[in-house]
């Protein structure tokens, strides 16, 4: 076979309210992948990056000739996402597009209603995209038929009435088979300027997966990754840790759903960084699972070193909890996060308001369990009913699902998606309040003063929070 020649594309929004951004973690396995299993030569184009997105896409088009492009998106990332696939078909019909990613994983129908698109990798990416690269360096545009891409697991495509799928694939069980990233294609120090999904402030910083999968049944989780834990041996994880250390990251963000599931792992990770010497400042900007993290484990955190620790709480309501899945103990969570404000570590939540069902004496709950709690940081969401999950179904059943909505609608700010309870103008003035109450609190601005790990950009993150709290409230208005 000869030697295949890839353009992977990372999408981004064009009207996020998220300040910040972070490496194409994803499309820099993939390419490691097609590197080791089919000695490609893969090229990678970050929108994130590029002053004319489109306009890359065609030139490396016109210049590389590659035998098969990939788009990687987000849902809030799609309207980029098809006008990528279309600049491609518009400068080479030929060019097979394969889209990926959380977008056409949640909702493949609707990605492959863009006719640019050729096919949908459902679920992780490695193996479905490099067996279907290899198909189609062989066999070329017969590589698009029905009766061959229904060979390869893990893919959506066009049939004759509807849009088909091949076998699922199974998730990867030894992730330490998978090389590291591909580090080397994309000038990753651009992205130590731009802020990162932690929110500490810029800095030399790098990513990294040590599992993959959660097994908890959490209605509004994408489960890109499946409902089983794959973790990474701890050794595997330390040896790339030193790896990014030597690259220059003095911080690295910890990208799992859920580190922290097998606690003696979690430790033993955390010794072995103590043993080989490693010191970077590690974040968990997804979150950890509060109510499994130990007294002696966050002892460990703080002598390797610690950035930011997120705990995603979401609900107050015991109800609530266990209606979406997520089954918290509040009890347990409350002690995490004094543990860890007694060591000083720098602890952000994560809170939702606006469930179906939900009801105002619930909200509150939620908003005074923020309010007094010891975190530095809060956010507040309103909940995404991304299709194909739990949090979709419990929408449309309560008839709370908007019409005339696009996928630029699910951002994490001031998305039209509040299924309370709560009437539309008290909603607004609570989730205001929820902000307002918990940062208009001299000792929490005096703690995040003390505790903040880079303190010199505070001023600009106030600014972007309220103006993410003021964009709320415009769009909510405009919407009644």
């Amino acid at each position: 076979m000869r030697r295949p020649v890839v353009l992977l594309i990372k999408s981004r929004s064009l009207a996020s309210k998220v300040s910040g951004s972070t490496p194409p973690l994803g499309l820099l396995y993939i390419a490691a992948c097609l590197r080791k299993n089919l000695g490609a030569e893969v090229r990678i184009i970050d929108a994130e990056l590029e002053p004319d997105p489109l306009r890359a896409v065609r030139d490396a088009v016109r210049t590389r000739r590659p035998d098969v492009a990939g788009i990687s998106a987000l849902t809030a990332e799609a309207f980029l996402a098809h006008s990528l696939a279309a600049a491609i078909k518009a400068e080479n019909r030929g060019i097979p597009v394969i889209m990926g990613g959380p977008h056409p994983s949640s909702d493949p129908e609707l990605a492959l209603k863009d006719l640019s698109v050729d096919a949908a990798v459902i679920g992780e990416g490695e193996e479905t995209f490099s067996e279907l690269t290899r198909l189609l360096t062989e066999e070329g545009a017969a590589g698009l038929s029905k009766e061959s891409l229904r060979s390869v697991k893990g893919l959506a495509f066009r049939g004759l009435q509807a849009v088909e799928f091949s076998a699922p694939r199974p998730p990867i069980q030894d992730l330490d088979s998978l090389p590291f990233p591909a580090w080397d294609l994309i000038d990753y120090k651009r992205f130590w300027k731009l802020g990162s999904m932690a929110s500490i402030g810029t800095r030399p910083y790098l990513t990294m997966f040590t599992s993959r999968g959660c097994p908890y049944q959490c209605v509004y989780c994408h489960q890109i990754f499946g409902k089983s834990f794959r973790a990474r041996s701890p050794e595997s994880v330390a040896e790339e840790a030193a790896m990014l250390v030597k690259m220059g990251a003095g911080d690295i963000e910890i990208l799992d759903d859920i580190a922290n599931f097998k606690q003696d792992r979690f430790d033993r990770i955390l010794e072995l960084m103590l043993e080989r010497g490693l010191h970077p400042a590690l974040s968990f900007p997804n979150a950890i699972r509060a109510d499994l993290l130990q007294e002696h484990s966050i002892d460990l955190l703080k002598r390797v070193g610690v950035g930011e620790v997120s705990v995603a709480v979401e609900t107050a309501s015991p109800r609530l909890q266990k209606l979406l899945g997520k089954n918290l103990s509040l009890e347990k969570v409350s002690r995490t996060i004094n543990l860890l404000a007694d060591k000083r570590i720098f602890t952000r939540g994560f809170f939702m308001l606006g469930f179906p069902t939900e009801t105002e004496a619930e909200m509150r709950s939620t908003i005074s369990f923020a309010h007094s709690s010891r975190l530095h940081l809060a956010l507040f969401f309103t909940p995404n009913p991304f299709r194909n999950t739990g949090l979709y179904d419990m929408f449309a059943s309560a008839g709370k699902l908007p019409g005339n909505i696009g996928t630029i609608d699910y951002e994490y700010y001031g998305s039209p998606f509040n299924a309370s309870e709560v009437p539309g103008g008290k909603y607004r003035r609570l989730y205001r309040w929820a902000y307002y109450g918990f940062y208009f609190n001299p000792l929490r601005a005096l703690r995040i003063a003390r505790d903040r790990p880079s303190v010199a950009d505070i001023p600009l993150r106030a600014y972007k929070l309220l103006r993410n709290v003021v964009s709320f409230r415009r769009l909510k208005e405009k919407q009644r």
